[in-house]
């Protein structure tokens, strides 16, 4: 994660296995997720990760509208991330988790219980939700400072929140930690490692790390 691991090509599953060291990744009861964007996975890439060893996939969907992805700037368009759910599960890949954004603003014609529909209809087995916050420095925050977009009020975002929740209940998900709802049996392995105090190692530009009582996270530039 952390990025865009599709983007880095085919082999890089493979040469991170090597890195880690095979043996490492032998155990039966192994979760190894990657994070893609639908644009950039492809049939290619599927089946090198399964091989690799990988055998669960987190989408970065957001939406399902034409609109709110164009204003994202998500190249995928409405069916790309339908098609990436095919590929995964073509290559043998069937635990995959997508992500979705609520609390768009006001500007955004969407509807979020569209978005709702349309992700379960994937079937995925892990959906996690994101509610929009405006970062200073980002694009959203200057078009907020002059006036070209307004941020979802609270009442919006409450409501929507709710929404996803209520639904994806009623569809059989467990909502084991705040934004991540998931098929029994399928909560994300490093999720629960967060929210339970559990070591974890982060390698990387910026990757945080934790084994108690110590945290530490890498410089973010190359250079350093």
């Amino acid at each position: 994660g952390g990025g865009t691991p599709s983007l880095l090509g085919a082999g890089a599953m493979d040469g991170l296995a090597a890195l880690l060291g095979r043996d490492r990744l032998t155990d039966p009861a192994l979760e190894w997720t990657a994070e893609a964007n639908p644009e950039s996975f492809t049939r290619e890439l599927a089946t090198a990760w399964r091989s690799a060893g990988l055998n669960r996939l987190s989408f970065g969907v957001q939406s399902f509208s034409e609109a709110a992805l164009r204003w994202m700037g998500r190249m995928h368009g409405a069916d790309g991330a339908r098609r990436a759910v095919a590929l995964a599960r073509d290559a043998g890949i069937e635990n995959v988790s997508v992500d979705l954004i609520f609390g768009l603003p006001d500007e955004v014609e969407r509807s979020w219980s569209d978005d709702l529909e349309a992700a379960l209809a994937l079937d995925p087995t892990h959906v996690s939700l994101y509610g929009l916050t405006v970062e200073p420095g980002t694009p959203l925050a200057r078009g907020v400072a002059e006036g070209k977009a307004t941020p979802a009020g609270e009442e919006r975002y409450r409501e929507e929140f709710l929404e996803a929740a209520d639904r994806l209940t009623r569809a059989g998900f467990v909502h084991y930690e705040v934004s991540n709802f998931a098929r029994p049996g399928r909560d994300s392995r490093h999720n629960r490692v967060y929210w339970e105090g559990g070591a974890y190692l982060g390698l990387g530009n910026g990757a945080h790390s934790f084994s108690d009582p110590l945290r530490r996270w890498n410089h973010r530039g190359w250079d350093d």
